[in-house]
């Protein structure tokens, strides 16, 4: 494989503290922990979660079509290949849901989720500038827990321009 990023990805304790708390220092969300399985999967299902993750994505593919046009114009070429890295998460995310009986909506939301941060990996390199969120997310399946929800409102952007992550309080489990 060689890549860095999926390295350190795999070498990750995939949901070894769920529901339990933890302090982060230096983290721009505020941070409020959920304490069982159904709060985590009715969040990660919910629309607004989803809602969320997406625009982040938007605001990422906004700033390079603005800022960084000729590498935006690769994006299909370098999601194809993040994805195809993504094996070991998707097998790792799919024997813990299947183990608590949750339904897919988790796998697909951490492989969403940790291809995000791929691509932020990826376009961090070319422009220390753009908009990052997902990297946030990695942080916290880094400490074996899963972002799962925010509470707050997001607007859509048509500028790129970052999250104000204090407007809003993750939701993890």
């Amino acid at each position: 494989m060689n890549d860095p990023f999926f390295e350190k990805i795999n070498n990750i304790e995939w949901f070894s503290n769920c529901g339990k708390e933890f302090s982060i220092s230096d983290f721009p969300f505020k941070i409020q922990f959920l304490s069982s399985l159904d709060e985590m999967q009715k969040n990660i299902s919910s629309q607004k979660w989803e809602d969320f993750t997406l625009e982040a994505t938007n605001r990422l593919t906004v700033y390079l079509h603005k800022n960084n046009r000729n590498n935006y114009l690769d994006w299909n070429r370098i999601t194809e290949i993040k994805k195809s890295n993504l094996k070991h998460v998707e097998t790792t995310a799919k024997k813990f849901a299947e183990k608590h009986n949750l339904d897919k909506n988790i796998v697909d939301d951490v492989l969403w989720n940790v291809l995000g941060a791929a691509m932020e990996d990826y376009y961090i390199s070319i422009n220390k500038r753009i908009p990052i969120f997902f990297k946030h997310l990695l942080e916290i399946y880094s400490r074996g827990n899963i972002p799962c929800g925010v509470i707050g409102n997001i607007k859509e952007d048509f500028d790129g321009n970052q999250i104000k992550f204090s407007d809003f309080v993750l939701l993890v489990y």
